[in-house]
């Protein structure tokens, strides 16, 4: 697998963690509930964030 390859693979789990996320939000009104999926998101971006300085 050519790195770029790799990093796709690896950016996977935090894109569907965002994906899930996402959809969550559209059908929850909580906004405690709200606040932990922005929070999830943001992990999820920061996971991306690092696999991309690799």
């Amino acid at each position: 697998m050519t790195q770029p390859e790799e990093k796709l693979t690896m950016m996977r789990d935090p894109l569907f963690v965002i994906s899930a996320s996402i959809q969550i939000i559209k059908q929850r009104k909580s906004d405690e509930q709200v606040d932990m999926e922005i929070k999830r998101i943001q992990s999820a971006l920061d996971k991306i964030g690092k696999i991309m300085q690799v």
